[in-house]
């Protein structure tokens, strides 16, 4: 089965902590529907595995299995909203569904754009076109850059819909999206299952 580089951006490393009690967090995210249908041959579907081929899909955070057991079982949620019903039985489903999840930590690296910060700073001289916003003077007076890391995670959900007898894709979608590090809470997965789904065809009427 061939399938498409997964590009990561999602945040799916904080689900494997169990934390009902706070509220859940929706990361900034986006989907792109790279293979679009306006109907599928059926109503019944079956999962199929789908290996994973980047290093962020090894990930010990997205290979806990308590993790996978609850994010498919939020895809599950979403397509049964949408009108479909799952059978564990391959050749008797209308189409097979898989997915790949990756997840990795980033550091990123931002240009201070608010000015001199300080006293030392204050006193460097400008002129009439300005002070720096990029350098400023360093503690023993040589020039220095002014950057600020933020460390993020990020990581990728995509989702695929197959013809079981051919293994054709009919449907594609990628989720990405990202959070700072530092905000613990656990991830909705009800929500991400829901935003990468949204453009799935409703099941056909019986």
């Amino acid at each position: 089965m061939r399938t498409p580089g997964l590009a990561i951006a999602c945040c799916l490393a904080l689900l494997s902590a169990p934390c009902l009690a706070q509220t859940r967090a929706v990361p900034a995210a986006h989907v792109e529907v790279s293979k679009a249908a306006t109907a599928l041959p059926g109503a019944t579907y079956a999962w199929v595995p789908m290996p994973g081929q980047l290093q962020a899909e090894f990930d010990r955070r997205v290979q806990d299995p308590k993790l996978r057991t609850q994010l498919q079982a939020a895809l599950d949620r979403a397509l049964q909203a949408k009108g479909y019903r799952r059978t564990d039985d391959l050749p008797k489903a209308d189409i097979a569904i898989a997915y790949r999840v990756g997840v990795r930590d980033v550091q990123q690296a931002q240009v201070r754009e608010s000015g001199l910060a300080s006293a030392r700073e204050a006193a460097v001289e400008c002129r009439s076109d300005g002070c720096s916003q990029i350098v400023t003077q360093g503690a023993n007076g040589a020039p220095t850059i002014k950057v600020d890391t933020v460390d993020t995670v990020e990581g990728g959900l995509m989702i695929e819909v197959l013809q079981p007898a051919d293994v054709r894709v009919l449907w594609r979608a990628l989720y990405r999206g990202s959070v700072r590090a530092k905000d613990k809470r656990p991830v909705d997965l009800d929500a991400i299952a829901a935003q990468t789904l949204a453009d799935l065809p409703r099941a056909p009427a019986r």
